[in-house]
């Protein structure tokens, strides 16, 4: 008999998916544990032949019943991922988010089949408007972005996701930018495990990268916050311990440089250390190359937190795309930086010498 770890299924589960790996190992365990307590309470007084197979072939029945039932989450899964992935989502991806258009042909595979899984858990449900395949992978982008470096991420702290057309207030009425600011927000109370997302301000946020500004990006980064229960700024679940003490000081110290003038950070990271965080994620996964220009010791805490550098992901898309043996076509591309721009327009494709130098 083959050994259940040693089954190419199992193997490729347990190097793609080691969370769900282990969850297949404690359902064994637990289903082991549970037969022979079974077993032993079913044991009859006098046992006979009979009387023993027809407690064994229930005991088995039940177990497997029971695995099943433990594992049936897994099996979605894997039925999701055996699913094609449908081509106009694709097309979504590569024309309308950099992040993926950076990523290495293997990485975008785990990118589509993370989008794939997201978008087949989570409901989106529009309020007043419609919603349609754009705005439904922009939003599975927008969560998978802040957590791929964390293969097997689960979302457990949001069920549905809410599409206003517009901004709007902490009412919820929704209007104009002035009198509405609000373009994003995670629920809390009645609205817990929900988020709202100005549709409009989604798109921009994927439209104009180079702005530095994402919605997307900067909610599902506050529910990464609060995945150790408090949005507070301080990503624990992330971050190690001893790293939480030099992240607080650093958060102070740019707070500080925005108050004086002296950042180009969004200063409406200066509303309290949880927008900070999300403001500089936005940063972080949106204009990488200048952020690790301008805030390199920022950027290596976020590199940390995050398990991901964007800015060498996108150097490296930049190298292939200037490597002289590549098809010309490549340079009429969206540019891997965010820019938004073709790639032969783009400010970095001017710098060649230096990329190639690194």
């Amino acid at each position: 008999m083959v050994p259940f770890t040693d089954l190419p299924g199992v193997n490729q589960s347990k190097k793609a998916h080691p969370q769900e790996y282990l969850t297949r190992i404690l359902a064994i365990i637990f289903t082991g544990i549970v037969c022979f307590l079974a077993f032993a309470i079913l044991w009859p007084t006098l046992p006979s032949p009979l009387a023993i197979v027809i407690r064994l072939l229930g005991i088995a029945l039940g177990g497997v019943w029971l695995y099943r039932l433990l594992t049936r989450h897994i099996r979605q899964r894997a039925i999701i991922r055996q699913t094609p992935f449908p081509g106009e989502w694709k097309r979504i991806l590569e024309q309308k988010v950099p992040f993926y258009q950076a990523l290495s042909a293997p990485d975008q595979g785990r990118f589509r089949e993370e989008v794939h899984i997201f978008l087949r858990e989570k409901r989106i449900t529009g309020i007043t408007t419609s919603v349609d395949d754009t705005i439904r992978v922009l939003v599975a982008a927008s969560a998978i972005i802040p957590i791929f470096g964390f293969p097997g991420w689960e979302w457990e702290h949001i069920r549905e996701i809410l599409i206003y057309p517009t901004s709007f207030d902490e009412g919820y009425q929704m209007g104009s930018a002035q009198e509405h600011p609000i373009s994003g927000m995670v629920g809390t109370g009645a609205m817990n495990r929900m988020m709202i997302l100005s549709k409009q301000d989604l798109l921009q946020g994927f439209q104009q990268p180079s702005h530095g500004q994402n919605v997307g990006i900067h909610e599902f980064t506050h529910l990464l916050d609060k995945s150790d229960g408090t949005v507070d700024g301080v990503p624990e679940v992330a971050l190690p311990g001893r790293a939480l003490r030099p992240w607080l000081n650093l958060v102070q110290t740019e707070m500080d440089k925005i108050r004086r003038g002296h950042s180009d950070i969004n200063p409406y990271g200066l509303t309290n250390e949880a927008e900070f965080f999300a403001v500089v994620s936005e940063y972080f996964f949106e204009k990488p190359v200048r952020m690790k220009q301008k805030h390199p010791e920022l950027y290596s805490m976020l590199e940390q937190i995050f398990h991901q550098d964007p800015q060498s992901r996108i150097t490296g898309a930049l190298k292939a795309m200037l490597r002289p043996q590549k098809s010309s076509s490549n340079h009429h591309a969206p540019c891997p930086c965010g820019s938004g721009k073709p790639f032969e327009q783009c400010c970095l494709a001017n710098e060649k010498e230096s990329i190639f130098s690194k």
